[in-house]
């Protein structure tokens, strides 16, 4: 059993990718390098100088751009369809016992979602939750917050005070769950009582019956 001193918290922000949904970005980077014109290491050193991803997690870029720009990056033209379909490959599932796990929560704290994430994988993955629960992604929370939406993303600590102020949470009554150390860093600088989702460690593990435990 997980021991933490959680009898304060009222509220649960939790990431999605590598948290909540499973997710592989390295199977997106294998798709590029297949219909790349120029060699793997080449294309990382360019998405990297261009900061492509960075750009339109952040809303600085449209997907229309994104696109456009990431077919100059591989040197060749690419369609619309298929830029999304290998973008979108890196999304895996929405585990069931999650889904139930942010359902039972909502029952004993007020629940948010906070995410880096784009419009293009913003739309793949709530429509396929659709499809497989038959409710709405927003659903499972009170809130989501976008980085995408709101122009910044973690670890930015303007990110975490847009969120504490726009929700109006106080930061020692708030959990906040990230698969990344740097996230968590940044949140527990501002009072925030984060956990860290680690290979081998799963979200689950931290409740039971709802409840932080």
């Amino acid at each position: 059993m997980i021991e933490n001193n959680t009898s304060a918290i009222r509220n649960i922000i939790f990431d999605l990718g590598g948290v909540l949904l499973n997710i592989n970005p390295l199977l997106s980077l294998l798709e590029l390098e297949k219909i790349s014109d120029t060699d793997s290491e080449t294309l990382k050193t360019k998405l990297a100088t261009e900061r492509i991803f960075e750009k339109f997690d952040t809303g600085s870029i449209s997907a229309g751009q994104f696109r456009s720009t990431l077919c100059h990056i591989l040197n060749r033209k690419v369609n619309d369809a298929e830029i999304d379909r290998i973008w979108n490959v890196l999304l895996l599932d929405f585990p069931t016992h999650r889904v139930e796990m942010l359902q039972q929560i909502k029952k004993h704290y007020r629940v948010y979602l906070l995410s880096n994430t784009n419009i293009i994988h913003y739309r793949k993955y709530t429509q396929d939750f659709s499809d497989n629960y038959g409710i709405p992604f927003t659903s499972l929370f009170d809130r989501v917050f976008l980085s995408y939406e709101i122009g910044m993303h973690k670890p930015d600590a303007g990110i975490y005070t847009h969120v504490l102020e726009n929700a109006e949470l106080k930061p020692e009554e708030t959990a906040f769950f990230d698969d990344s150390l740097a996230n968590i860093r940044a949140a527990e600088l501002l009072g925030i009582k984060a956990f860290h989702i680690y290979n081998g460690s799963e979200v689950t593990d931290f409740f039971e019956n709802g409840l932080l435990k």
